[in-house]
């Protein structure tokens, strides 16, 4: 059952992400891949979208990502020293297969935690919209788009991959 492979890759990708394994998770992501993160507005008519069209907290491709990941990794990175524990929870998975064949729109909640001593864990919650297409007998992620569900998300909010 697709919705099976698909939780499988998710929970494989939340746990590279979990454990720091930056660069087998960049492998898990499609050349074009693009990470988006719209701004969250709050109006007043609820039958507009609750996040920005145009502004976004990141709109970062796999390049960006891997340079970013390798200073991270670097002697630098002291705002990084000691690493922050993160822990990704993904639920509520929705596969929509798409009128191209190899790709899939999926829809998933994430809560995500942060911790880091002294300061106590920050919690973050999201909806991701993610292209996902099938690649030698498995999957890449192509696109996620992430909902923050805080209006004004926290540096630690943002610092995170979702």
């Amino acid at each position: 059952m697709i919705r099976l492979e698909i939780e499988d890759f998710l929970f494989h990708e939340a746990a590279l992400l979990d454990a720091g394994r930056y660069a087998e998770w960049l492998d898990l992501l499609h050349e074009d891949f693009l990470y988006r993160v719209p701004v969250p507005l709050a109006r007043e008519d609820p039958t507009q979208s609750p996040y920005d069209d145009v502004l976004e907290f990141a709109n970062e491709s796999k390049s960006f990502l891997e340079m970013r990941f390798r200073r991270i990794s670097s002697d630098f990175a002291w705002a990084e020293r000691p690493a922050a524990m993160v822990r990704h929870f993904v639920s509520n998975v929705r596969v929509i297969p798409q009128d191209e064949g190899d790709e899939l729109e999926v829809h998933t909640n994430v809560l995500v935690t942060r911790a880091r001593l002294p300061e106590q864990p920050v919690w973050a919650t999201a909806g991701r919209r993610d292209r996902i297409v099938r690649h030698d007998g498995g999957f890449l992620l192509r696109e996620r788009v992430v909902h923050l569900d805080a209006e004004v998300p926290t540096e630690s909010q943002l610092g995170v991959i979702f």
